[in-house]
């Protein structure tokens, strides 16, 4: 039998992001902004966990803008390459704010934008925020945040880009 060009491999949770509680790290169709696109005019298997959750929203996904200062010192003036999927702890003061999924350099931009989800008292647009770059060590050391890179960052709406964001998802 011919093997699969298809190799399935555990993918472990990275960044600085620590939960004991795995539900931590789920995310909802209306946290992302996906409400809009759920019909309730049919039955379905989760209608009801769904229309349970659409009014316990308590995180937006909104785009993080690091800072550019903070981006060259980390990574270089011009770097060709970056992206992450980790959980990366974005934090307000010394609060937890919010987790990133997603950060990538963009040239356009010169530095790196990403997404997060933020408790909504921080999702307004200008907040300012630091997400702790680098790998937990893991739940014994929990809460020790040295080795963490500090980058600032402000809070944007999502989509970046204002086309995007006013026209072709205003409907």
């Amino acid at each position: 039998m011919a093997q699969s060009l298809l190799v399935r491999r555990p993918v472990s949770l990275q960044g600085t992001y620590l939960s004991e509680n795995i539900a931590d790290y789920y995310v909802s169709p209306f946290e992302l902004g996906y409400g809009k696109s759920i019909a309730f005019n049919h039955e379905f298997i989760g209608r009801q966990a769904l229309e349970q959750a659409k009014d316990k929203v308590k995180r937006t996904k909104v785009t993080l803008v690091f800072n550019q200062d903070d981006v060259r010192d980390f990574i270089g003036a011009e770097p060709d390459y970056t992206l992450s999927y980790a959980r990366y702890r974005v934090e307000a003061g010394a609060r937890l704010a919010g987790i990133s999924f997603y950060c990538a350099w963009f040239h356009h931009h010169g530095t790196i934008l990403g997404l997060a989800l933020v408790d909504s008292q921080f999702a307004a647009p200008g907040t300012e925020v630091t997400v702790l770059w680098g790998q937990h060590p893991g739940p014994e050391v929990a809460g020790d945040a040295s080795g963490y890179k500090r980058l600032r960052a402000t809070v944007q709406p999502t989509p970046y880009n204002e086309f995007a964001r006013t026209e072709y998802r205003k409907d």
